[in-house]
């Protein structure tokens, strides 16, 4: 008894994020920024078509999901925003960090939708990165 309240207050301790991936989380123009900074400031090291080369990792299809499933869009930019360009760590903006983050979602397959990608923490970890549907509850 005692574990399921620990378990209960734990979940409730750090909420499951609201959103997904699938929610059409950034838009189209937000995301043909993105490819314009990712070709000045990412494509020489993980390519142009992101299939990552030597230590850069690649930023699309299954590779890219076995990193990220499961973790949250602000994860995503802390580390974009933080350690890339690897030869310029940190010289992105949040906002170029975000329109990069949606070019790469573009080309991992995920639908694009009305509204952009906020400097937000809190609206961002509540982005979870997934090509899962989300279970149902009963």
């Amino acid at each position: 008894m005692r574990s399921a309240r620990a378990a209960g207050a734990a979940a409730a301790a750090s909420p499951v994020p609201s959103k997904t991936t699938l929610d059409g989380v950034f838009t189209d123009p937000e995301a043909a920024r993105g490819k314009a900074q990712y070709n000045t400031s990412c494509s020489s090291c993980h390519m142009e078509d992101l299939s990552g080369s030597g230590q850069a990792l690649p930023l699309a299809g299954d590779a890219f999901m076995d990193i990220w499933e499961g973790q949250t869009m602000n994860d995503l930019l802390g580390l974009v925003q933080g350690t890339m360009p690897q030869d310029r760590p940190g010289s992105l903006t949040p906002e170029q960090a975000l329109d990069v983050i949606s070019y790469i979602l573009q080309q991992n397959k995920f639908p694009a939708g009305k509204e952009e990608l906020k400097n937000d923490p809190d609206a961002l970890k509540n982005i979870l990165i997934t090509k899962k549907a989300p279970a149902k509850t009963s």
